[in-house]
């Protein structure tokens, strides 16, 4: 069965991490990504050694499912080159600050013109214009200027940066998000556009249930740790062993809990009647709760709580994950074959459609892989491809 995006070219300019998450995304549904890369290659492979020297683990993250071009776009004829794949490409991804992109030639003003059916994506840290264009974006950054940082970790402490790097990995969902829509637009109108995302506006995106509040009543919400401002219990709690989350959204949930502990005196408890009540009483009820969850282990809670229908986790780590039974069973861990290191443990897709399933098909390939492949398929002979790599356009 063909794939939602068979027969979409995307010619990736992207490079760090947003745009080629976004991009390996798109080739894992079919789409025919080519990576390219000046010859020294995207600086995330020298970002650690893990394995080898430029080869990093974070770049292998997030360049599956495409091939890879060394190209330098700085040449004459690697420019000419450029313009030969955009003829019958579908997408550009750019990840460059705006006026790099025009001094290089490949902004959509430069191209549109040329290109009229081509779904131009630029992927920046601001935006396209304003006082901090021209600035580089990168995901400790934008979490700071987004809010993110300054909304997160303990109350009176020291802002906490999100573990994984969800200034940029939420672009890439907004870029994937921004491409497939210009497709359709250029499907039904038949023309292209260009389509914007940055690091700065989806960290503020993220802000959406605290900043209605905010505007409404003036009250700044400030870091509250494991908990939330408005619903208790709804929040971390230690264990004999390690940590849980009890989150007791509704007062269903919250009877259950109750329930569950045999604590039927709590709601009982007039300070406790109502989720208003008990945001008001946090500091009686929640050391309450604190004593009753860190008499047992996690191990003895989760269970407990599920079978009494108590929205409750275990606080996985890192290495946890992975054997958590609903992570297997949404088969979530991805192994990819690669030629000299072997199985490659990854991330899958989170993306499930019924029909046409993500089909992550390769490794992520090493700078330059597919330069002669490619320019085969563009129409250049081996005498044409020598002359490119003489003069430098090609590695």
């Amino acid at each position: 069965m063909t794939q939602p995006l068979d027969g979409i070219k995307v010619v990736d300019l992207t490079q760090i991490a947003s745009g080629p998450y976004a991009t390996s995304m798109l080739g894992d549904f079919g789409a025919d990504v080519i990576k390219i890369e000046p010859p020294s290659g995207d600086p995330l492979r020298r970002i650690d050694n893990t394995f080898g020297p430029g080869e990093s683990a974070y770049a292998y993250s997030v360049n599956r499912s495409k091939r890879a071009m060394a190209l330098d776009l700085k040449t004459a004829a690697g420019f000419g080159v450029l313009e030969r794949m955009l003829a019958d490409a579908d997408v550009l991804a750019v990840s460059m600050r705006p006026s790099a992109a025009a001094k290089l030639g490949v902004d959509y003003a430069s191209l549109a013109e040329l290109h009229p059916r081509l779904v131009y994506c630029s992927i920046t840290g601001y935006g396209e214009s304003g006082p901090l264009a021209g600035r580089p974006g990168m995901d400790l950054i934008a979490q700071a200027r987004g809010g993110v940082m300054g909304t997160s970790g303990e109350p009176g402490r020291t802002p906490v940066k999100v573990g994984p790097a969800v200034g940029d990995f939420l672009c890439s969902y907004l870029a994937m998000n921004a491409i497939l829509l210009g497709l359709r637009v250029r499907d039904r109108d038949g023309t292209g556009q260009q389509v914007s995302v940055n690091l700065l506006d989806g960290q503020v995106s993220l802000l959406a249930n605290l900043s209605v509040a905010y505007h409404r009543t003036g009250v700044p919400f400030r870091p509250m740790g494991g908990a939330q401002t408005n619903i208790v219990p709804y929040q971390v709690f230690a264990t004999a062993d390690g940590w849980m989350v009890v989150a007791c959204l509704t007062e269903k949930f919250w009877l259950n809990l109750c329930h569950a502990l045999a604590r039927e005196d709590l709601p009982a408890d007039p300070r406790y009647a109502t989720n208003a009540d008990r945001v008001r009483n946090r500091n009686d009820l929640v050391p309450e709760l604190e004593r009753t969850f860190a008499a047992r282990p996690t191990a003895h809670w989760v269970p407990l709580l599920d079978a009494g229908d108590v929205p409750c986790s275990p606080v996985n780590r890192l290495e946890e994950v992975f054997e958590d039974p609903q992570v297997v069973n949404n088969d979530m861990r991805l192994v990819l074959d690669h030629p000299v290191h072997g199985k490659i443990v990854t991330v899958n897709n989170p993306v499930h459609l019924s029909r046409t399933p993500a089909r992550p098909w390769g490794y992520p390939p090493a700078v330059g892989e597919h330069s002669d492949e490619v320019l085969t398929e563009l129409g250049y002979d081996a005498e044409a491809i020598r002359a490119l790599r003489e003069a430098g356009a090609v590695t």
